[in-house]
Parts: structure tokens; C-alpha cells; sequence
């Protein structure tokens, strides 16, 4: 008998606590609600406002990456039209080099050759014609030119000898400017191709930051809806943990009515 009202009155306290737990359960839900809705509400708020900064952030970083794009793009066709050109010159280089390493060597060489041809026919004509007209009673004045025929062309050949050494300097730096002007062109290509690569990238970066942005939007998007339905989620949670506490607390009743009748003594 004794053993039955010791359970009776464990039943009973059991009870009571679970009455307690509930009522103070239900009190604590409803109290924190407005805390809770609010806190959710917050975090959600610098959570929309940190997407809008990243948003903004990647649109500038998008717009940033266009702009270099286009220079880099601009830098790629500077660089290859300034190496086709360079190429280019390549035949009007051979045909200067032609020219000063051999054409006109050969061409002065032989003119100074038929000068010195020239100027034994030339003293020849200068006698000749400083003869006839010393000639009493002709009425020609006497031929004394201040530089006789055969001397100015001995000094015409002489005026070509410094020429050839001058085309071989010019020869010398078409060549050498030939050779400059081919390295630069590889190193053109070599930016060039630098360049496309880069291009390549940027276009890349272009397709993640567009990815970024719209992943950016769509998380906004979630967002703007959870700070609306945020507190009807949280009372629906509320409603809910009532439900399951005042459920406790109706079977803690009977429980209760359970240890009492235990205590009287009385048979279920």
C-alpha cells in the first residue's frame, strides 16, 4: 500500500513539473516570438545587403573587365598590324640593301671608268681646240677655258670616290637595321600571342563574374522572399510548439488524476 502511494506521489510530482514545463513552455514561446521574428528579420536584412554590395561589386569588377578587354583587344591588332607592317618592309629592305651594296657601286665603278676613258679624248679635244684657235685671222676666240674638259672630268671621277664607301656604310646599316627590325617582329608576335592569351583569360573572368552575379541574384532574390514569409514561419513554429506543449500539458492532467488516485487508494 505504501509502495503504491510512493508511486502515486512520484506520478503526481511528475506531473506537476510537466505542467509547469508546459505552461512555462507555452509563456516562453509566445514571449520570444517578437524577439526570434525580429532577430531572423535583422540578419536576413544584412544578409539582402550584403548580396546588393556583392552585386553592385561585380557589376563594377564586370564592367572593369570589359573595359580591359577592349584595350588588350586593341593592344593585339596594334601589335600585329605594327608586325605585318614590319614584315612587309622586309622586300623594300632587300632591294635598298640591292641597291646600296651593288647597284650603284657597280654603276659609279663603271662610270668612272668610262671618265677615265673619257679624259684621253678629252685632253685630245682640248689640244685640238687650243690649236685651231690660236690660228691667226679666225674669228674664233682662242679656247682657254679656267677648267680644261679633261680636268673636270679627272675631278668628276675624283668627286666619286667617297661615294662607294658611303653606300657600303648605308649597305652596312640596312643590314644591321634589317636585322633589328626581324627580331622586333618576333618579339611583336611574341607579345602578340602574350597578348591573345590574356585576351583568352579576361574572357573567362568575364563568363565567372556574369556567373557570380546572376548566383548573386538568385540568392537576393530567396532572401527579399524569406524576410517576407520569415514571420509567418516563425508564428507557424510558435503555433506549433503550443500545439505540442499544451498536448503535454492535457496528458500531464491526466497523469495528474493518476497520482491522485493512487494516493486515495482507489483502483483504475
Amino acid at each position: 500500500m505504501n509502495l503504491r502511494k510512493l508511486f502515486g506521489f512520484l506520478l503526481l510530482v511528475a506531473a506537476v513539473a510537466g505542467i509547469i514545463f508546459s505552461i512555462f513552455g507555452v509563456v516562453e514561446v509566445w514571449r520570444y516570438r517578437p524577439i526570434l521574428t525580429q532577430t531572423v528579420g535583422d540578419n536576413l536584412a544584412v544578409l539582402d545587403q550584403t548580396l546588393s554590395t556583392t552585386e553592385d561589386g561585380l557589376t563594377v569588377v564586370g564592367q572593369m573587365v570589359q573595359i580591359i578587354t577592349t584595350d588588350v583587344g586593341s593592344l593585339y591588332t596594334t601589335t600585329q598590324a605594327l608586325a605585318q607592317a614590319i614584315h612587309a618592309t622586309n622586300p623594300m629592305l632587300d632591294s635598298l640593301t640591292l641597291l646600296a651594296g651593288k647597284t650603284l657601286p657597280d654603276a659609279i665603278s663603271a662610270t668612272q671608268s668610262s671618265l677615265a676613258s673619257a679624259q684621253g679624248s678629252a685632253l685630245l679635244i682640248d689640244n685640238v681646240l687650243s690649236v685651231l684657235t690660236s690660228i691667226p685671222f679666225l674669228p674664233v676666240e682662242q679656247y682657254k677655258p679656267e677648267v680644261p674638259l679633261h680636268t673636270a672630268l679627272a675631278q668628276v671621277s675624283t668627286s666619286l670616290d667617297e661615294i662607294p664607301a658611303s653606300l657600303a656604310t648605308i649597305n652596312t646599316s640596312l643590314i644591321s637595321g634589317k636585322a633589328n627590325l626581324g627580331q622586333m617582329e618576333g618579339e611583336l608576335n611574341n607579345i602578340s600571342e602574350t597578348v591573345k592569351g590574356i585576351s583568352d583569360n579576361l574572357a573567362s573572368a568575364q563568363k565567372v563574374v556574369d556567373q557570380y552575379k546572376q548566383i548573386t541574384i538568385q540568392l537576393k532574390t530567396h532572401v527579399d522572399a524569406a524576410q517576407l514569409a520569415a514571420p509567418g514561419w516563425i508564428t507557424g513554429i510558435a503555433w506549433g510548439a503550443t500545439f505540442v506543449l499544451v498536448w503535454l500539458l492535457i496528458a500531464q492532467l491526466g497523469l495528474c488524476m493518476q497520482g491522485l488516485d493512487l494516493l486515495r487508494g482507489r483502483r483504475a
